[in-house]
């Protein structure tokens, strides 16, 4: 996983979707649910039930009114390098000696969170 891979897909979906359900005046619990059906004909639409042995009985609409397709969050959750505690980026460092090319250049990219950088060359050398 990549840092482009990374997105705040809850306040994105957020606007889309319903934070609880009510129906007849009474939320909506989901872990009284046992049994959950999602058909494409209903889209945004669940069926629940509490009787794992009967069908599904309720239909709540997951997505808030006057919605009308949901969008695809394009922009990464973070745009710059997000800082490490010192004490941590030393922990890691201490195996690299053992890591690939590839993982020494994404560990030499970590700074701590003063944004001072980290002495890297002191943590490769034997011990």
């Amino acid at each position: 996983m990549k840092d482009k891979d990374m997105h705040d897909f809850k306040s994105h979906l957020g606007q889309f979707f319903k934070k609880s359900v009510t129906k007849d005046g009474e939320k909506s619990t989901i872990s009284k649910y046992k049994v959950f059906k999602y058909l494409a004909e209903f889209r945004y639409n669940i069926e629940v039930n509490e009787n794992m042995l009967s069908e599904v009985t309720n239909r709540f609409r997951l997505i808030k009114p006057n919605v009308r397709a949901i969008t695809y969050l394009q922009q990464a959750l973070y745009t710059e390098q997000l800082g490490v505690k010192a004490t941590k980026v030393q922990d890691v460092q201490k195996p690299a000696r053992y890591l690939s090319d590839e993982a020494h250049a994404f560990l030499d990219k970590l700074v701590d969170t003063d944004n001072r950088g980290v002495d890297n060359e002191s943590d490769f050398e034997d011990e």
